[in-house]
């Protein structure tokens, strides 16, 4: 794994690189963004883990404290842990382009994330 390709992957499973508000000056969460309290990011670091995907209790439950985001989340992880940061990096690019404003995937089941991402394992 390159480490340009897990730079632009947040601990949650989303790719900051291509998020939309990445380009209106949000820093991404491996560089200091994201939320001040992000209990994913917090955990990840304290276990010196690269995401969630590599945590054996995954999917914890700071997954589901937040359901407009989990299925997105959770789909997203899936993908990462089938396919690898890189593969899913390219993935999100060809399915969602340069630049994409998430707030529309709210409240998706993971099948969804994973169908729309190429992810015929769904």
């Amino acid at each position: 794994m390159t480490d340009s390709a897990l730079a632009g992957i947040a601990y949650c499973g989303l790719s900051c690189a291509v998020c939309s508000h990445s380009s209106e000056g949000c820093k991404v969460c491996r560089a200091g963004g994201g939320p001040e309290q992000c209990n994913k990011r917090d955990c990840c670091v304290g276990k010196r883990l690269d995401g969630c995907w590599q945590c054996d209790s995954f999917p914890c439950g700071d997954f589901f404290a937040d359901e407009a985001w989990t299925g997105l989340c959770i789909g997203c992880i899936r993908v990462i842990q089938e396919k690898g940061v890189e593969a899913f990096a390219g993935l999100v690019r060809s399915q969602l382009g340069d630049s994409f404003d998430y707030g529309h995937l709210r409240f998706r089941k993971p099948e969804e994330i994973k169908k729309m991402l190429g992810d015929s394992g769904a």
